[in-house]
């Protein structure tokens, strides 16, 4: 098994590799997520206030991933740029998968080959969950956000002989940087305290909620000092996101996202069962049985995220991220058990575990054929020939879905068309004279890419009666002409 390690971990990293490549070719929402780290250093506020007459590009969570993405400003390249911020989400994602799978294999040659092969299993599954994919390959907030919460958890799940004060120290904190990132993390700041009390008893859990309370108010006290006024924070973190309205159906959407959710852990089902079995029939009490299986604290972590990730599913812009984040869980708990069993003393154990580490490999491993044509076509992304087009032309056309071309190639930050969207429907549209103020004052074009349409109502109505013009540089594009 030690020499496949390796050719199975070279098809795995070009599965990456494509996926990465992918998510910069076809994911238009990198660009204005890349572009709102990257305007803070160019002089724009993150989080601009309710009437403010300046550029509105949708931040509705906290500042910790955009602060991370702002560290790549110094790329001017655009295409090197979004290959650089998915790159960074890959590997905050991914690297944190990798740590907490080897903590769960141990250390010596057996732990290390067990680690190796429970990461590649368990990022077959991931890059096989659509949730996953969106989360750990795109420029997100999520990257950053389940980073944190794996770590966290990884130190309470794995702590070595016993869970000592500075490793609950830090998982305490993580969990809130996590929080800090994301609010729809909050059940990872109530999961872990819950799983230490029955796991390590009172004192432990005091402790961690004392460090939690600590970390909040020292977190909360610096986004406060840092982006300011208040008010406008919390209008953009909290007003906003929770008066975007449900979907017309919330219990059709609820349902889809179970049958969903359903299929994407069709594969963890099987090897999930087998270690509850092995759980419960093995001897003990709880804290004793807890304390041999601590990988438990992962579907303890999914079950307590998925009310909230099905609420924020069946929110009106709700993407599959929300589902990925229970998938995450359920399979890193998945495998990080049958790792832990793969060094088991009892034979049958050890061997079921390794078969169906090894049998997930088999089914779910894809080779990436499609790799060479996604490095041919990447300069072709929609962020490069805005980028291209407005170095010749620097404000002749307005790009409502790539303003990280724009800010790139003249420093400059226009609307997001989505955040505008997101105003419109938590019943806080932007005026006449906001919208008037994120403009370029001399467009004479507004342009889309392929495949992508005007949806605010303000676009709209901008754009009725419009002529569709055929533009040198915007091939393929819907090129509206203003003047």
């Amino acid at each position: 098994m030690a020499w496949a390690a390796p050719l199975v971990g070279v098809v795995v990293a070009a599965d990456l590799a494509a996926g990465l490549l992918r998510s910069v070719e076809k994911w238009n929402w990198n660009d204005p997520r890349l572009a709102r780290g990257i305007a803070m250093l160019h002089g724009y506020r993150l989080y601009p206030g309710r009437d403010d007459q300046a550029s509105i590009i949708g931040t509705l969570h906290g500042p910790v991933a955009y602060l991370l993405y702002a560290c790549l400003a110094f790329l001017k390249d655009p295409t090197m740029a979004l290959l650089a911020g998915c790159g960074l989400s890959c590997v905050l994602y991914f690297g944190a998968v990798l740590w907490t799978i080897c903590a769960a294999a141990g250390s010596g040659a057996s732990g290390r080959l067990a680690g190796a092969y429970g990461f590649l299993a368990c990022t077959v599954l991931l890059l096989n969950s659509a949730g996953a994919r969106f989360s750990g390959l795109t420029v997100h907030v999520d990257a950053c956000a389940l980073c944190c919460a794996m770590l966290a958890s990884g130190l309470v799940a794995f702590p070595g002989q016993s869970l000592s004060r500075r490793t609950l120290i830090a998982s305490a904190i993580l969990a809130m940087l996590s929080v800090a990132s994301k609010q729809t993390m909050a059940p990872v700041a109530l999961a872990l305290p819950c799983f230490v009390l029955v796991a390590d008893g009172k004192r432990a859990f005091a402790r961690y909620v004392f460090v939690q309370i600590m970390s909040s108010i020292a977190i909360l006290a610096a986004m406060l000092a840092l982006f300011r006024p208040a008010a406008d924070l919390f209008f953009n973190t909290f007003t906003l996101a929770i008066s975007l309205p449900r979907t017309e159906s919330v219990l059709s959407r609820g349902m889809q996202g179970i049958s969903e959710l359903r299929g994407e852990l069709a594969a963890a089902a099987a090897p999930l069962v087998f270690l509850l079995l092995v759980f419960l029939l093995d001897a003990g009490g709880v804290r004793e049985k807890l304390a041999k299986h601590r990988w438990l604290v992962f579907p303890w972590i999914a079950l307590l995220q998925l009310p909230v990730e099905l609420r924020a599913w069946t929110t009106i812009g709700g993407a599959r991220n929300h589902l990925g984040v229970v998938t995450l869980f359920v399979v890193l708990g998945t495998i990080s058990g049958l790792v832990v069993l793969w060094r088991s003393e009892r034979p049958l154990l050890r061997f079921t575990a390794r078969a169906m580490i090894i049998g997930i490999l088999l089914v779910y491993l894809a080779i990436p054929w499609n790799l060479r044509r996604l490095l041919h076509s990447i300069r072709n992304n929609p962020t490069q020939v805005a980028y291209n087009y407005d170095l010749r032309h620097p404000g002749r056309v307005y790009f409502p879905l790539n303003p990280l071309a724009v800010l790139l190639a003249e420093g400059k930050l226009r609307h997001f068309e989505f955040a505008l969207l997101d105003r419109e429907l938590a019943g806080f549209p932007v005026s006449s004279a906001q919208f008037d103020a994120g403009l370029p004052p001399s467009a004479e074009l507004i342009a889309y890419p392929k495949r992508e349409f005007p949806r605010t109502a303000l676009l709209k109505n901008l754009l009725r009666n419009k002529t569709l013009v055929t533009e040198p540089g915007l091939e393929g594009w819907k090129v509206y002409r203003l003047k």
